[in-house]
C-alpha cells in the first residue's frame, strides 16, 4: 500500500533485503542432485519413487509423506507448518473485521481502514489521480536547483519520494538514546550486486518491475516512448549508485554493524551532504531537531549521489522518482492498479492466483495499524494461563543456558562471567505486553467510509501520524520495555538493543503450541525456538552487544579470536553445502541462525537429560515436522539469499551435531546423517 513516508523514516529501508525469483523459461537445471542432501524442500524434488533411508536423511524420512501431500496455497509462495500457522493468524484477523464495529477509538480506526480498502466504488473513481498531482509536480523540475526546492519546499506528504533515506534509529553504542541516520534507501532490484551481474532471479524482478511501471505510467497518461524511457532512465541511475551501496550479502554479514557505524558531526554531514539537501530535509521538511551527531550508515553513498546531483542527470533522478513513486503507490489505487501490483509480487515470489480482499486487506491493516489490531487480537485470541506457562518455560531454558556457557571451553572465566551477567538480564517478552497504555494512537484520525472518507487520505494521515510520533520518540531516551513487534505477528525474535526475547503470540498456536503437548513435543517445538532466539545473544552478531545493548567488546581478544575461529568454520561446513548442482550457499550470512538452531537443540537436550525415559524419538521427529517446507522455485531462489538456512538443512545439518541424535537411531560413520565429532561446528 501506499510508502510516501516510510521511503524516509524506515529503518528497514537501510538495511533491506528483497525478494529474490527465478524465470519459469530459465535453463533446465537438475534440482534433485543437491549436496549433501537434496533440496526435498523444493516443489516437485521429492516424488512417490524417492527412496528413504532414516540415517542418510533425517529430514526426508520424517517428512516425505506430508512432502507429497503438502499443496502451496493461493496467493503464497510457499505452504508447511510456518506456513499454517500464518494461515491461521490470516483468518483470525480477518474475521476481527468482519464482525460488528468496535467502540474503542483505536479498534475502530483499524476496522475503517478494513472497510476503505474494500471500498471498490470509492477507490475507482478516485482512479490514479492523486498519483498524478504527484508525477506532474516532479515532471514539472527542470533543474537541480529546482529538485532542491521540491525536496526542501514541498510538505513531506506531497513528496513522491527520496533519493536517500532519513529518520531515527537506536544507536548501537549507546542503546539508550536514539540518533539521525542517512543511508541510501532501497534498490528497485532490491540488491546492489544485481546491477553488476543480474542473476536470473534478478531477471525475474526486473522484468516483473518493469511491467508493473509501464502500465502504471501509461495509465498516468505517459506514451509508450515516454514510458519506456523513464523506465530505462531509472535503472541507468540506480546502475551507477550500485557501487557505492552495499550488497545483501554484505549486509548480512556479522561484521556489518562495524561497517555502517560512521558517526559524523554535524559540520561533517554539512560538507559530506555537499549540494544534496539532507539537513533541510530533516529539520525544515520533516521536523527533526539539530543534532550533534549523525549515522551515515554509507559515507560512499553520499559522494556518489553528489557527484550525479547534477542538471546532466536531471531526466534520471526526475524518472526514478516517478518509477519507483509509481510502482510504491499501485496497490493503494483502484482495482486495476491494485491486481497489477498483485501480479508483479507473485512473479516476484512465485505465488500463483489473489487472495480474496478480506484476507489481503486485514494483513495490510495489521501491518499500517498494528497496535490497534495487537490489542484486538490478543482480545480475542490469547489467554494468560498460555502466556503464564511459557514464560515459565522460558525460564527454564534461561537457567538450562549456564550449563551450556559453563560447557563452552573456548571461554576464559573473565568472558564466560559477563556471558552470564548478560543472559541473567535478557528481558522476556511473552504473547502480548502486560499494558496496552504505551501502544495507544489517540492523536490519529481519518473519516470512515460512511463519512466520505478515502483509503488515500487515511493512509496519509497514518503516514504522517507515524512520523509525528517518530520525531516524539527521538527526542525522548529510549524505552526499552516498549515492545517493537505486535502479538499478532507470525515470529519470534531477539532484540540486541534491548537484550529481549520475543515469542509473540501469533506463532505459539496451532501445532507449534497446544496445551495439550507432551515435554517433548513442547521441547521440540516451542521450546527448540525459545532456546534458538536466546542464543541470539551470543551469535556472531548478538556477541557484539553487552547485556545493556551496546554494541561494545566484552570479550577477552583471546576468547573473541577463538568464538570467530569456529563462527568461521560453521561458514566453511554451509559453503560446502548446495541445494543443487552449481548453486552455492552463502556460509557467512546464515552463521547466526544456524548457531541459534543448534544452541537450541542443545539446550533442550540438556533439559531433556533431566527426564526420566524422555522419548528422544518423538522429540527429534516433532522437531523435524516443525520446518516442514514446500516453496516454489522462485521461493527457493529467494531462501538462497535469506540467513536462515532452508527448512531441511534446519533439520539435517542441526541435528547430526549431537551425540544423542546419532545414538537414538545408530547413525553411525557412513550413514548420510553421520558427522564425525572433529568435523562438527556448533558453536556453544
Amino acid at each position: 500500500m501506499k510508502k510516501t513516508l516510510s521511503l524516509i523514516l524506515a529503518l528497514g529501508m537501510l538495511l533491506s533485503l528483497a525478494s529474490a525469483a527465478f524465470a519459469e523459461d530459465a535453463p533446465a537445471l537438475d534440482y534433485t542432485n543437491g549436496t549433501p542432501w537434496p533440496n526435498i524442500d523444493l516443489e516437485g524434488v521429492v516424488t512417490p519413487d524417492t527412496p528413504v533411508n532414516l540415517k542418510d536423511n533425517f529430514a526426508l524420512a520424517v517428512n516425505k509423506d506430508d512432502i507429497l501431500s503438502l499443496e502451496i496455497p493461493e496467493g503464497y509462495p510457499y505452504a508447511g507448518t510456518i506456513m499454517d500457522i500464518a494461515l491461521l493468524g490470516d483468518k483470525e484477523i480477518k474475521d476481527m473485521f468482519l464482525g460488528d464495529a468496535p467502540a474503542s477509538h483505536d479498534a475502530r480506526l483499524a476496522y475503517d481502514l478494513f472497510w476503505l480498502m474494500m471500498d471498490w466504488d470509492s477507490r475507482n473513481a478516485l482512479g490514479v489521480a492523486p498519483l498524478k498531482e504527484m508525477t506532474d509536480a516532479v515532471d514539472a523540475i527542470t533543474s537541480v536547483d529546482a529538485l532542491t526546492a521540491y525536496f526542501t519546499e514541498t510538505p513531506i506528504e506531497k513528496q513522491i519520494g527520496s533519493l536517500f533515506s532519513v529518520g531515527p534509529m537506536v544507536d548501537f553504542v549507546d542503546s539508550s538514546r536514539y540518533i539521525l541516520t542517512v543511508g541510501s534507501g532501497s534498490l528497485l532490484l532490491g540488491d546492489s550486486a544485481e546491477y553488476s551481474a543480474l542473476t536470473p532471479s534478478g531477471e525475474v524482478r526486473k522484468a516483473a518491475l518493469t511491467e508493473l511501471a509501464t502500465k502504471m505510467l501509461m495509465k498516468l497518461g505517459y506514451s509508450e516512448e515516454e514510458t519506456a524511457s523513464k523506465i530505462a532512465n531509472a535503472f541507468a541511475f540506480e546502475s551507477m549508485l550500485a557501487p557505492a551501496i552495499y550488497t545483501n550479502e554484505a549486509s548480512r554479514s556479522p561484521d556489518f554493524y562495524g561497517k555502517i557505524y560512521n558517526i559524523f558531526s554535524r559540520a561533517d554531514l554539512e560538507a559530506a551532504q555537499a549540494s544534496l539537501p539532507i539537513l533541510p530535509m530533516l529539520e525544515q521538511v520533516i521536523g527533526f531537531p539539530e543534532a550533534e551527531q549523525y549515522l551515515v550508515t554509507e559515507p560512499a553513498f553520499l559522494e556518489k549521489l553528489n557527484e550525479l546531483y547534477t542538471d546532466e542527470d536531471l531526466p534520471l533522478m526526475r524518472d526514478l522518482l516517478i518509477v519507483k513513486g509509481a510502482i510504491a503507490q499501485a496497490g493503494s489505487l483502484d482495482r486495476e492498479c491494485y491486481e497489477w501490483d498483485v501480479a508483479c509480487d507473485n512473479a516476484i515470489s512465485g505465488a500463483t492466483g489473489m487472495l480474496d480482499d478480506e484476507t489481503a486487506f486485514s494483513g495490510i491493516v495489521s501491518g499500517m495499524l498494528a497496535w490497534p489490531v495487537a490489542r484486538l487480537y490478543t482480545e480475542s485470541y490469547l489467554r494468560q494461563e498460555d502466556k503464564d506457562r511459557i514464560s515459565l518455560m522460558i525460564d527454564e531454558i534461561l537457567e538450562a543456558y549456564h550449563g551450556i556457557l559453563a560447557d563452552a571451553s573456548f571461554l576464559s572465566d573473565e568472558t564466560r562471567a559477563r556471558a552470564v551477567e548478560k543472559l541473567e538480564a535478557i528481558d522476556k517478552r511473552v504473547l502480548y505486553p502486560d499494558s496496552w497504555e504505551k501502544y495507544e494512537c489517540p492523536d490519529l484520525n481519518f473519516a470512515s467510509r460512511e463519512e466520505g472518507g478515502t483509503l488515500w487520505d487515511a493512509e496519509l494521515a497514518i503516514a504522517l501520524n507515524n512520523l509525528r510520533e517518530s520525531i516524539e520518540d527521538y527526542s525522548a531516551p529510549v524505552d526499552k520495555e516498549k515492545w517493537v513487534a505486535t502479538p499478532q505477528t507470525v515470529n519470534c525474535f531477539y532484540d540486541p538493543q534491548s537484550n529481549s526475547v520475543s515469542i509473540l503470540g501469533a506463532f505459539a498456536r496451532g501445532s507449534l503450541y497446544n496445551t495439550a503437548m507432551s515435554d517433548e513435543e513442547l521441547y521440540g517445538t516451542l521450546g527448540a525456538v525459545i532456546g534458538h532466539e536466546i542464543s541470539h545473544a551470543f551469535d556472531s552478531s548478538g556477541a557484539q552487544f553487552d547485556k545493556d545493548g551496546n554494541m561494545t567488546m566484552w570479550w577477552t581478544e583471546d576468547d573473541y579470536a577463538a568464538f570467530q575461529a569456529r563462527n568461521d568454520k560453521m561458514v566453511e561446513y554451509y559453503n560446502a553445502m548446495h541445494p543443487w548442482q552449481g548453486q552455492d550457499f552463502y556460509g557467512s550470512i546464515m552463521t547466526g541462525e544456524a548457531c541459534a538452531d543448534m544452541a537450541g537443540i542443545k539446550v533442550m537436550l540438556l533439559l531433556a537429560a533431566e527426564k526420566p525415559d524422555f522419548d528422544y524419538d518423538l522429540f527429534f521427529r516433532t522437531y523435524a515436522k516443525v520446518w516442514l517446507t514446500k516453496d516454489s522455485l522462485q521461493m527457493a531462489y529467494a531462501r538462497i539469499n535469506d540467513n536462515h538456512p532452508m527448512g531441511y538443512l534446519r533439520i539435517n545439518a542441526t541435528l547430526q551435531q549431537y551425540d544423542e541424535f546419532l545414538n537414538c537411531y545408530g547413525i553411525t560413520e557412513g550413514d548420510g546423517m553421520y558427522l564425525a565429532p572433529e568435523n562438527r561446528v556448533a558453536i556453544w
